[in-house]
């Protein structure tokens, strides 16, 4: 029986669990809906109880009437300021674990879902009790024959991670179900044991490499990492950072150099750390070059700002990057 096989009866065959669904919402309620709308269509195993958690990220505007008006059951968290990625997901984990969740899958906002993607991770995660958190497959929902992402690597190189699968045409190669080094953010499901032996996502690194850092922390305390393929999302690339061509340019980029040298710093040999300095300075001149022929020479400076301020301990600078939005007092 190959794995594609065998993920057909996930829903049969996954124990049942309490698991908290958490979707992140920052100025995104269109997505976010869009996400919503999907996870209403979800299979499970019988007697999976699930819970649907919106925490708003300190968006311009409430999105909780728009929210409950079209989904009756899902909970809606509104953050007062913007906590990034890891500090909004974690309000949300906190949440699920309180009340005795088994698993907590966290979704971007701008992904849907396919109908078995829940099974099949649960399916996994039951037949491996060591599996800290499982991933699956990611397709372009602009062009669902493409992946966007199935696994990550790190390659101590001046970007720091690879993204396994990026823009190839989906095959039997990614049909697979296998241990990986870490898992794409944009769907993961953890297991609460997990969570509470290791804890949520370091909120220092605000957004980017955060799952990264958790999958380095996880197997240092003898936890796997899991991908299933049958587990399918569509993710919108980058809605939430201003859209292909532009998520070069600011915050993304600055967040993702500033980042890889705190994973570096914290996880890194010294000869790891060597190997990314060296790929930095080699590859530098010739990233200015050809950003600057895209007109995205600003995202290069970003980088170095980046850099620069992780290697000097400098504080995030959340108002120049134009992230701390929000509503300035708690939505009452």
């Amino acid at each position: 029986m190959t794995i594609a096989d065998h993920n057909r009866e996930s829903c049969e065959s996954a124990a049942a669990a309490s698991v908290h669904v958490i979707v992140l919402n920052w100025n995104g309620i269109e997505d976010t809906l869009g996400c919503v709308d999907s996870l209403g269509r979800l299979r499970t195993p019988p007697g999976t109880d699930v819970t649907l958690v919106v925490v708003d990220n300190g968006s311009e505007e409430s999105p909780r009437s728009r929210i409950e008006a079209a989904y009756a059951g899902v909970e809606v968290v509104e953050n007062p300021t913007n906590l990034g990625y890891s500090g909004g997901n974690n309000v949300g984990i906190e949440r699920a674990l309180s009340r005795g969740a088994a698993y907590v899958w966290i979704l971007n906002n701008d992904t849907t879902v396919d109908a078995a993607a829940l099974a099949a991770l649960l399916d996994t995660a039951t037949r491996h009790p060591r599996a800290g958190a499982v991933g699956g497959k990611v397709l372009r929902s602009d062009r669902p024959d493409t992946l966007w992402v199935a696994w990550g690597r790190v390659t101590w190189l001046q970007s720091l991670i690879a993204l396994d699968g990026k823009d190839r045409r989906d095959g039997p190669e990614f049909d697979v179900e296998r241990a990986v080094e870490w898992i794409p953010g944009c769907s993961i499901l953890f297991r609460a044991d997990a969570l509470r032996e290791i804890g949520g996502f370091d909120e220092g690194f605000f957004a980017y490499h955060e799952d990264v850092d958790w999958a380095a922390r996880a197997r240092a305390a003898g936890w796997e990492l899991w991908y299933n393929g049958a587990s399918v999302i569509r993710h919108a690339v980058h809605a939430s950072s201003g859209g292909e061509t532009l998520s070069y340019t600011g915050f993304r980029s600055y967040l993702s150099a500033r980042n890889s040298v705190l994973y570096a710093r914290r996880h890194g040999s010294a000869w790891q750390q060597l190997r990314m300095a060296v790929a930095i300075l080699a590859t530098l001149p010739f990233q200015y070059l050809r950003r600057g022929m895209r007109g995205q020479s600003r995202g290069v400076w970003m980088k170095l700002r980046g850099w620069r301020d992780a290697l000097a301990g400098n504080p995030l600078p959340l108002e120049d990057l134009g992230l701390r939005s929000g509503r300035q007092k708690p939505p009452g």
